[in-house]
């Protein structure tokens, strides 16, 4: 089983690749609750291949494919991860089905991280 959503800053320099995955038609989507977190609240699915180092040819390699629930902070253009990365979109709308409180209220109202560093800069 999954852990909570915890938000995680993903690092271009640690990927091979990656994609944004669209959904397009709400009525004929297979993954309805990735539907609605990208199409009313701005979330985005995106599609990852990282870098893992390979003890045989002593090189960094393409790992496997996964998907991520992320969201892109406009004011420094990268991208953090809300769900692990999971090897499947229905994995990841299942994810994101049994986590969606916690999702939209990391996204709506902030995580815990946050607010100590709002805290901690009102202080002196």
């Amino acid at each position: 089983m999954f852990n909570s959503p915890q938000k995680q800053l993903i690092n271009p320099d640690d990927l091979f690749g990656s994609r944004e995955i669209r959904f397009q038609d709400r009525r004929e989507s297979h993954y309805p609750q990735l539907m609605r977190l990208c199409a009313d609240f701005n979330f985005s699915v995106l599609q990852l291949q990282r870098k893992i180092f390979s003890h045989l040819s002593r090189k960094l390699v393409p790992g496997p494919l996964e998907f991520v629930l992320a969201l892109r902070d406009e004011s420094s253009e990268y991208w953090y991860s809300l769900s692990p990365g999971v090897e499947s979109l229905k994995l990841l709308n299942d994810y994101c089905k049994t986590y969606e409180i916690d999702l939209l209220h990391m996204h709506l109202i902030g995580d815990d991280g946050d607010d100590q560093e709002l805290h901690n800069e009102s202080f002196y």
